[in-house]
């Protein structure tokens, strides 16, 4: 049925004048008497119309077959020249710097963005060689991304420095990949995205921390000794209720110094200027250092503390502060958690090349719903701000960020007036100048 859709009129035309023909014929038989007539002369003319007529059908098929090539080729080229038309346009007019160098480096040609990027009309850039116009961390690390460009090894986002007409360094990150032209020719394509602004954001960022470090806990401080000598120096003694605003001032103060610490870290974290600073200790003087600066707390609450350290694990390769940072926050955050008289467990051992740490308590622990949170900047979970108004919830996000400093992981679980175990690993021994690790989608 389909078939007959497509081809019924031309079927109709040809059955048509097959009938007339045929007709005609017939009667041509019925009213002459073609007995005396020639038929081999006949034959020959019969034949030599059919060679005239195949030969003319053949020619229009092979018309109507060039006909369809010539215009095959006039779209193919014409969508060749549209398809060359928008590479350059999207070449030389992308915002994005972009250039074509040969296998040693050289620009062939760049764009209005790269014209840009380096302060000069872009066809002043051709004929540099694009290494000798960039810098990286060192002239180890740029020889090594010319080593990958000229083993076809493709170079994604690699941070360099771009040198411009007026001498000053653009920052950039450049991608390069090799491939072979239409002519055969083996060419790069390298890009430059301007990171400049974004870098010196970061400086400022940077210095501001730097500078706050100082300036804030210096005042910090002359308040804290102030407070003291207040109480050191008085000749008379204090009445009780002197006493009691003199101790909520240098609760308060404390309570500050620790907000102000958090926060500078919190921003060195993010930064992703934190470097590690790896030396050789021994783990069980760092924990009972940790313990004994601790134990007031403890005392105040009756709480007791259970212990388990592996003895056969003594010093380590890591970084003591960061790790003191850590174990710190896990376990204040237990002890002010766990309800008097309750009991934390606090304790390592290694696994392998690994040092498991763990602190456990009985406390108030963490609803399920709240779980996915808990490492998030400022979170609380609810339970805890309600029965522990003071907090300010960087303690855990600070954790967690220091141990991706140490290449490590944390993990926990937790059951709503059961209690809390948090579980850190870290390696053994620790790269030297270890730095942050990329997050998860970064």
């Amino acid at each position: 049925m389909q078939w007959l859709q497509h081809n019924g009129i031309p079927l109709i035309q040809a059955l048509t004048a097959f009938f007339v023909l045929f007709g005609g014929v017939v009667v041509l038989s019925i009213l002459y008497d073609f007995s005396t007539i020639d038929l081999r002369g006949w034959l020959f003319m019969a034949a030599t119309v059919s060679c005239i007529f195949i030969a003319k059908n053949i020619f229009d098929l092979a018309r109507a077959s060039q006909t369809t090539e010539t215009a095959a080729q006039t779209l193919v080229e014409e969508m060749l020249s549209s398809s060359r038309e928008l590479f350059a346009e999207v070449y030389y007019n992308s915002p994005v710097p972009y250039l074509l160098i040969d296998v040693d480096g050289r620009v062939i040609s760049a764009n209005v963005a790269a014209g840009r990027l380096f302060l000069t009309p872009r066809e002043r850039i051709e004929g540099i060689n694009i290494f000798s116009s960039i810098e990286c961390g060192s002239v180890d690390h740029l020889e090594m991304i010319r080593q990958k460009y000229q083993r076809n090894i493709a170079i994604d986002s690699e941070e360099v420095q771009v040198k411009r007409v007026d001498g000053e360094m653009s920052w950039a990150l450049m991608s390069l990949f090799r491939f072979t032209s239409l002519r055969d020719r083996h060419l790069g394509l390298l890009t430059l995205v301007d990171v400049t602004k974004q870098k010196q954001t970061e400086h400022a960022k940077s210095e501001f921390v730097s500078l706050a470090s100082h300036q804030l806990r210096t005042p910090i401080a002359g308040m804290k000794w102030s407070a003291e000598l207040l109480v050191m120096d008085t000749t008379d003694p204090l009445s009780s209720r002197q006493k009691k605003y003199i101790d909520r001032l240098l609760a308060s103060i404390d309570r500050l110094s620790v907000l102000v610490d958090d926060f500078l870290r919190v921003s060195r974290f993010e930064l992703g200027t934190f470097v590690s600073d790896t030396t050789i200790f021994s783990l069980p003087e760092l924990v009972s250092d940790i313990l004994k600066e601790q134990h007031i707390k403890v005392e105040t609450k009756q709480i007791t503390v259970e212990t388990f350290f592996d003895e056969h694990l003594s010093e380590i390769v890591s970084d003591a502060e960061l790790l003191r940072m850590i174990i710190t926050n896990l376990f204040t955050n237990a002890a002010k958690y766990t309800p008097d008289q309750g009991t934390i467990h606090i304790g390592y051992t290694h696994k392998g090349e690994e040092i498991v740490i763990t602190v456990a308590d009985n406390g108030m622990g963490i609803p399920v719903a709240e779980q996915p949170n808990v490492f998030k900047k400022l979170f609380r979970a609810q339970n805890a701000t309600k029965q522990v108004p003071d907090g300010t919830g960087l303690g855990l996000y600070i954790v967690k960020e220091a141990v991706r400093v140490l290449h490590g992981h944390i993990s926990f679980t937790s059951a709503e007036n059961i209690g809390t175990t948090f579980e850190v690993r870290i390696p053994l021994v620790l790269p030297a100048g270890a730095t942050m690790l990329p997050q998860a989608g970064e």
